[in-house]
């Protein structure tokens, strides 16, 4: 055995290293063996660290924290950052999202854009932040950091920047399952590529991000031919983590096809690339489209099983289109899993089980509601327009500046052209100002519209569908349960029924009172007194012992939006609830007053309490009560009444500022 060679298989053995993947990993690993000093080693390094899709994960750790000792020996700001950048790779590729993002914030802050050399390294770590929070399923927090790379990478006419975050921008589309939308941006990104091996990998990307989009709209023959082109591409990078995507979605395409046997070889080879990076069974999709498999081939039980061992293990992991496998134990996987069973059981014929896991269903579709709500998602579009239109003037500003230069330097020859030309200029300039601060005008109330109205619509459909779903449930739920109402029943049975009933009426009290508040425009102090009030006449029957009523001295009827009058109620009714349930009080008195620095007290007679003796964490009521009003722009505070007992005090904070 040739002896150089040993301390290199010494070094694999002793740090739990396992065999490279590819020849191309294998090369670079050869590099670091080769390295005639740190220096040379941390190059080598962070060349390999670039391969993190392909690497080992137990590999990718350990290089990963070598490159970060390397660098901080040599005290240079660049490689440092870029040893970080490396380790928040692996944190990534084990579904530490939390940890990557720390980790990945300041490499961001210590590079500025407008450097031409630290640009590249901003946009490879403001890249990574935005895929972290796409991993972590805060899609507008990517979108926002997206848009955002692509405006800066144009202006400096970076086409591989361009295109790969467009294309990111398109597969978040996919994720939503709008397919028409997700061609725009991929064929908008298309535009931007090349030839040249810069560009191969955002093609590979682009072409299974492709391929996805026409194997949703139902266009079989595109679907496989750019399916095709991806998997080629990426064994031409020899990417472990693209090859294994993209015959995943290869093989979706042949089962609709109908063609189970070619399904069957793709899977196969998706599996053999995952197990190459030992990330195999663990991720998500590749065991979902497993599951379709069993079940577009009739192998029912083999579904069922597998589904629920997924479930059970709760360790399921998510994609990232063109960019590989991600841990994310989140509704959405969870949902996933559940449609799949509820289809193998209806497959199956098990109607008593199938049932259950629609209710589970339906659940989890009302949690995962906000995570892809339309209304962010406009929002965070119209902020990406604006900002683009107002790139498009500051560039012709700069063009108005240069023609300017050349303009003085002709028109000094000629003193009279001198002046003649600048007389012209000056009325030109000013009439190109009010045309600019015209359309800027015009473009900033466009879009204030637009959010208002992607606003209303979004609050009048969650009014809509809370009544007409949860709340016809829940009415229907109290219903029942009062036809259930016997005398033969035993003590502990009424009781139990009894709690159910009075539940189910709560739930559909507070459905009520939601509903109410996202179905107007605004609401006024008035319009929340007067909620307040039936409110308290409908607990009042269950404390008879308690005094309970409203004093108004409102003297301007302030008009509140709906979400911010929904948490005003919210922190009256759960500070009432407290007084009732733990203040001992004989008498409860809500205050409403003022105008526009308007005032709400709750006040009680009971044994009183001090914010600053309550210990974190004793609940939530507290909590949220505080979270509300923080969020509205309020002051919340719990003082000591006179003579005895508590007073909890909202107002608006500018109030405080007089």
């Amino acid at each position: 055995m040739n002896r150089l060679m040993l301390p290199v298989i010494l070094l694999c053995l002793c740090t739990g290293i396992l065999p490279a993947q590819t020849p191309q990993i294998d090369s670079l690993r050869a590099g670091i063996y080769r390295a005639a000093n740190e220096k040379e080693e941390l190059a080598a390094i962070l060349r390999l660290c670039e391969e993190y899709q392909s690497i080992n994960r137990d590999t990718l750790d350990h290089y990963a924290y070598r490159a970060k000792d390397l660098a901080a020996k040599t005290a240079d700001p660049k490689l440092v950052d870029l040893a970080a950048v490396a380790v928040a790779d692996d944190y990534y590729r084990w579904g530490w999202l939390d940890s990557a993002l720390a980790t990945i914030n300041p490499v961001i802050a210590h590079n500025n854009v407008t450097l031409p050399a630290e640009r590249p390294l901003y946009f490879k770590a403001t890249r990574r932040q935005a895929l972290y929070y796409g991993s972590k399923m805060k899609y507008p927090e990517a979108l926002a950091i997206l848009y955002k790379l692509v405006n800066e990478a144009e202006k400096y006419n970076d086409s591989v920047v361009i295109s790969t975050n467009i294309n990111t921008i398109g597969s978040i589309a996919l994720i939503r399952e709008t397919p028409q939308a997700a061609l725009q941006w991929f064929y908008r990104a298309l535009g931007y590529l090349s030839q040249g091996a810069a560009f191969d990998a955002p093609k590979a990307a682009l072409f299974s991000n492709l391929s996805e989009a026409y194997f949703l709209k139902g266009i079989a023959d595109s679907a496989v031919y750019y399916s095709g082109l991806a998997i080629d591409l990426y064994k031409q990078q020899q990417n472990l983590m693209g090859i294994a995507m993209a015959y995943q979605r290869q093989s979706k395409i042949f089962l609709k096809n109908g063609d189970p046997a070619k399904a069957e070889a793709a899977l196969k080879e998706m599996i053999e690339a995952r197990q190459a990076t030992q990330d195999g069974n663990i991720h998500a999709d590749d065991n979902i489209t497993l599951v379709e498999f069993y079940l577009n081939t009739k192998q029912v039980d083999k579904a069922i099983a597998w589904c629920t061992q997924y479930l059970k293990q709760g360790n399921l992991y998510e994609s990232v289109p063109g960019e590989g496998q991600v841990l994310n134990n989140a509704l959405s996987i969870r949902l996933m899993y559940y449609e799949l069973l509820a289809r193998a059981y209806k497959q199956k014929g098990d109607l008593a089980n199938y049932q259950q896991l629609l209710e589970q269903i339906i659940l989890a579709k009302d949690s995962l509601a906000e995570a892809k709500s339309e209304q962010v998602i406009a929002e965070m579009q119209t902020k990406y327009e604006v900002q683009k239109k107002e790139n498009t003037i500051i560039q012709q500003q700069l063009t108005i500046v240069k023609k300017n230069n050349v303009f003085y330097r002709v028109m000094g020859v000629v003193l009279i052209l001198l002046v003649i030309s600048f007389v012209m200029f000056r009325d030109y300039r000013k009439k190109q100002r009010v045309k600019v601060e015209a359309a800027i005008g015009n473009e900033k109330r466009l879009a204030a519209r637009a959010v208002a109205d992607a606003e209303e619509n979004e609050r009048k459909r969650i009014a809509a569908d809370l009544h007409d779903n949860l709340g016809a449930y829940a009415a229907s739920i109290a219903s029942n349960l009062e036809v259930l109402q016997s005398d033969q029943l035993s003590g502990q049975h009424k009781v139990a029924l009894q709690e159910l009933n009075q539940n189910s009426q709560t739930m559909v009290s507070q459905l009520s009172d939601t509903i109410w508040a996202l179905n107007k425009d605004s609401l006024t102090l008035t319009a929340i007194s007067d909620r307040i009030k039936v409110f308290l006449s409908r607990i009042g029957n269950s404390y008879p012992g308690i005094r309970m009523d409203v004093q108004e001295d409102i003297i301007t009827d302030m008009a509140l939006p709906p979400t911010q009058a929904f948490h005003l109620f919210q922190i009256i009714q759960e500070a009432i609830t407290n007084a009732v349930k733990h203040s001992g009080a004989g008498r409860i008195r809500v205050g409403i007053s003022g105008g526009e620095d308007w005032q709400v007290s709750i006040s009680d007679d009971g044994k009183g309490m001090d914010e600053r003796n309550v210990k974190p964490g004793t609940g939530n009521g507290l909590r949220n009560m505080k979270e509300r009003a923080s969020v509205s722009g309020w002051s919340i505070s719990w003082k000591p009444a006179v003579p005895q007992g508590t007073m909890v005090l909202i107002q608006p904070v500018h109030s405080l500022n007089k």
